[in-house]
């Protein structure tokens, strides 16, 4: 309990965030559906959390919400199977035990601006798991793709930011906007989560 205030202080001083420190995700208390609906993070300890029940908890607490919220895991371990059933269960993010406080502060950050937070490998290994294994046949919107648009789909897929995908495809920032705005409307996606998990099953 100590870590994790201490987590959630330096995370306060360092991003600017507000919060309350919850021991489990049932004594969060329900959100006023009558307020404004601002997205809220939600940080889930796994050390202590009942990992048999996580889906179906977060599921359950979702329902009982209608405000939207980012949820994000610490002090996980490193277990493909797992970081599959965070992905497929909405997850923005993962934080390992050994993950220094910088690092953390980078990754809350970039949930809050709408990206993923999943290491590189993680989602390689996912992506390529999945491409091997699946046998759905192609969505319609793959044709509609242009070959740059895959390449930055693929690229968010991977984890990228955009300003990774401008340096990785030698484009502006401006062009990497213009190709996410694009991809989006043709997948039906509105967030880098969805993007991802659309480009996972089709891509």
């Amino acid at each position: 309990m100590f870590q994790n205030k201490l987590l959630l202080s330096f995370l306060k001083e360092k991003t600017g965030l507000k919060g309350t420190y919850f021991p489990k995700l049932e004594s969060i208390p329900v959100i006023d559906a009558n307020k404004p609906a601002r997205p809220q993070l939600l940080i889930l300890d796994c050390r202590n959390i009942d990992m048999g029940n996580i889906w179906t908890d977060i599921r359950e607490w979702n329902c009982s919400n209608l405000s939207p919220c980012f949820f994000v895991l610490c002090n996980a371990e490193p277990d493909l199977r797992f970081e599959k059933s965070a992905l497929d269960n909405g997850i923005q993010g993962i934080f390992y035990n050994n993950d220094p406080l910088p690092l953390i502060s980078k990754g809350i950050c970039a949930v809050l601006n709408g990206d993923i937070w999943y290491s590189r490998k993680t989602l390689k290994k996912i992506l390529m798991e999945k491409r091997f294994s699946s046998n759905s046949s192609l969505h319609p919107a793959v044709s509609r793709l242009t070959v740059r648009e895959k390449q930055v789909l693929s690229c968010i897929a991977s984890g990228y930011t955009s300003k990774d995908i401008a340096d990785e495809l030698n484009i502006t920032m401006h062009t990497v906007k213009t190709h996410i705005y694009n991809t989006y409307r043709k997948i039906n996606a509105s967030n880098r989560l969805q993007a991802t998990l659309w480009a996972t099953k089709y891509l």
